[in-house]
């Protein structure tokens, strides 16, 4: 129908109106103006078609000879909330009825006749009402489910969030503050936050919440701890810790950024907090492993330095003393080797606590490692007060300590240091105080030892020679020189004992009194003991291939060689590599070393004779072994010491040896007496049927070459003539 005017396009794209009249004649040009038309005549079919709400956009009623109940769908239409604009055609003047219309939710009432443009016109700005009224309904749903939505998000955060007024009560609380403070949420609504903030917070949450905190842009992380609702008990409420983020709330503000007068009035604040108890308590096990001694929670060196430093600087400003003590355990490694480290660690744990005993609140006591204990001691007044206190320990530690069912017996060694006499720093005191400590170990242990300058004085002098021994090693400049051992009645050279020497190339040669105790305190005793073993192998085993006749190597081991744990294994290496018999060494080991560690000792001493090495125990009575240990031994020679070969003329000496001899006939053992030098000491020797001596009656020390041309003469050696 040309110049009707068409749908809207840009409202919808395909218009579904549903008309309801009985003239279809005069409906018919809405399908040529765009619409998609759905004309019905019978009323009954308009239920149905109404309550498929998605189906028609607009609904079009004609009021004419009232033979269409238009109220009652109008009514249908607004009761059951259709999504569908209805507009009414009529010819009625009826104001109550054209009134009841618009209230029902008609868009519109047009009287007829109507001109075809105009009733499209209507029908373009239902459509377009009915096309805001829908984005409406979208946006409100949009919105509503974006309330839902950060509801959700905050209800299940991981974070506290919650909103306080000005007057301090809560307004809203999440899930979250919920279950992590223990209350019921209507608990919480209407409270006052001073209810569940710790004391030690309160001053700082009050800052936190004010208007003049918000005000000054202050929105600080603040770590604060609140209180969880009271259990059984109500003097034990768990605490939290919480680090929280603040803004101010202001009645009418739109735009947060704006200026400060234009804010409106604070009405409260909003927080969001996150649970940091767990962070706070890995931070404070953190801090403490790494200032405390984890098995007996003592200051480690770390803090002891921090203590000890700040002590100095107030010992300083106040011209006071204070004194450093060094404390190790004596034998300590005889209990983990025996009992194992478990018990170890036990003895350590109440060794501390009975320290501490000994000391005032003021003192402090760490560990450093191992068995090693240090102290400070503030305030010491002199060095004998200091002195008294070491006394006191080493009487403590001296008492039996009962470890799971073992009764354990421990002495302790101490160094002594003093501010300001021994050094003015940490490290000084420190270091002279280990210094004096080992000096008393040096003195037989179970004492205490007060740093001296001689001390630094010995020190720098072991220093220096550790190094000249270094330098040795690396030069070949330690060699073995060789005794011979002698047949008392026929003057027959039946072995010879291997002796370390020291080709110095400035001093001459040295013996192990100038550098032995140097050697065996560094550890250098094992690479050098090592290598003079193995040169006096090579030694010997080319005395029998040209031919000489001898028939023992004698070599002495220290206590730090056979601790190692190759050292059974190392000796045999050596032999196999040479081709030598394992039946012409002969090992000799002091009384001193075997009690150090008796047990282990005695199995590796095993392990070597069954593999053929013979043993000898070195300055024998001069110790303490005893008579069911000596059975236990795996020994063929029992070597006199030359103590009491020298002090023959002493009637007790004569006994100590008449006894050694009648003892090693009667385990049918070698005897050998050293350190022979007088002819009637020798005489003696005969008498008491001693069958082997050694000492420079015979023969000193000699080189490779000297004791090969003494061998290679095969003659019985003369004892030299006083």
């Amino acid at each position: 129908m040309t110049g009707v005017q068409s749908i809207d396009r840009h409202l919808f794209q395909e218009a579904s109106i549903l008309v309801v009249c009985d003239d279809l004649d005069s409906c018919g040009y809405l399908e040529q103006a765009g619409f998609n038309v759905s004309i019905i005549q019978n009323t009954e079919n308009v239920w149905s078609l109404l309550n498929n709400n998605h189906a028609f956009d607009l609904l079009l009623l004609d009021m004419q000879d009232n033979q269409v109940n238009v109220l009652d769908i109008l009514h249908h239409v607004s009761g059951n909330e259709l999504d569908i604009s209805p507009i009414v055609l009529g010819n009625s003047t009826d104001f109550d009825l054209v009134s009841r219309a618009y209230q029902l939710g008609a868009f519109e009432y047009i009287p007829k006749p109507v001109g075809q443009d105009y009733l499209v016109g209507t029908l373009n700005k239902a459509l377009e009402q009915r096309n805001r009224v829908l984005s409406l309904n979208r946006l409100r749903r949009q919105l509503e489910r974006s309330e839902k939505l950060h509801r959700f998000m905050i209800d299940s955060s991981p974070d506290i969030i919650f909103i306080i007024d000005k007057e301090g009560i809560f307004r809203y609380v999440n899930d979250k503050a919920v279950e992590l403070l223990g209350y019921r949420r209507n608990e919480l609504l209407g409270q006052n936050y001073l209810e569940v903030i710790d004391s030690t917070s309160i001053e700082k949450v009050r800052r936190f919440f004010s208007e003049e905190n918000d005000i000054a842009g202050a929105r600080e992380k603040g770590e604060i701890w609140l209180l969880c609702k009271a259990g059984p008990d109500p003097r034990e409420r768990r605490r939290i810790a919480i680090e929280l983020n603040t803004t101010g709330i202001y009645e009418g503000e739109k735009n947060i950024e704006r200026s400060l007068k234009e804010r409106g009035r604070f009405s409260g604040t909003y927080v969001v907090a996150r649970d940091i108890t767990e962070r706070l308590a890995s931070e404070r096990l953190i801090h403490y492993q790494a200032y405390h001694d984890l098995l007996t929670g003592l200051p480690n060196r770390m803090l002891f330095l921090d203590r000890l430093s700040t002590a100095i600087a107030q010992a300083r400003r106040d011209s006071n003393n204070l004194a450093v003590m060094f404390l190790d355990l004596d034998r300590f490694k005889m209990v983990n080797d025996t009992l194992g480290h478990a018990y170890g660690d036990q003895l350590l744990k109440a060794l501390a606590e009975r320290l501490k005993s000994c000391l005032r609140s003021s003192d402090t006591l760490a560990r450093l490692g191992g068995d090693e204990f240090i102290l400070l001691l503030p305030n010491t007044r002199s060095l004998e007060a200091a002195g008294k206190v070491a006394e006191k320990i080493l009487q403590a530690v001296k008492m039996p300590f009962q470890v799971v069912n073992h009764e354990l017996y421990v002495t302790a060694s101490i160094g002594m240091s003093l501010y300001p006499d021994d050094g003015l720093n940490a490290e000084t005191l420190i270091k002279h105080a280990d210094l004096a400590m080992y000096h008393s170990k040096g003195k037989g242990r179970d004492s205490f030892q007060i740093y001296s300058s001689a001390l630094s004085e010995q020190q720098q002098w072991q220093m220096a020679m550790e190094g000249d021994i270094r330098k040795g090693m690396k030069a070949s400049e330690f060699v073995p020189y060789y005794q011979p051992q002698v047949m008392t009645d026929t003057g027959q050279i039946v072995g010879v004992e291997a002796l370390m020497r020291w080709s110095h190339p400035e001093k001459g040669i040295l013996s192990p009194i100038h550098f032995l105790t140097v050697s065996e305190e560094s550890g250098l005793i094992v690479e050098l003991g090592e290598k003079v073993f193995h040169r006096a192998i090579i030694d010997f085993k080319h005395w029998q291939q040209t031919g000489l006749h001898v028939e023992k190597l004698a070599v002495n081991f220290s206590f730090k060689q056979i601790e190692q744990p190759d050292f059974v294994s190392s000796i045999v290496r050596v032999l196999k590599g040479n081709d030598l018999d394992p039946a012409f060494l002969e090992i000799e080991i002091t009384e001193s070393t075997l009690m150090r560690d008796a047990e282990s000792t005695i199995s590796k001493l095993r392990m070597l004779a069954e593999a053929g090495v013979r043993i000898a125990i070195d300055d024998f009575g001069t110790g303490y072994s005893s008579l069911s240990l000596l059975q236990k031994l795996p020994i063929h020679t029992l070597k006199i010491d030359r103590s009491f070969i020298q002090d023959l003329c002493d009637y007790s000496d004569r006994s100590i040896v008449e006894a050694i001899a009648h003892m090693a006939r009667g385990l049918k053992l070698n005897m050998v007496a050293e350190g022979v030098e007088l002819p009637y000491q020798l005489s003696y020797l005969q008498k008491l049927q001693c069958p082997v001596a050694q000492g420079h009656i015979f023969s000193e020390g000699l080189s490779k070459q000297m004791m090969q041309a003494l061998l290679e003469t095969q003659n019985p050696l003369e004892p030299k003539k006083s």
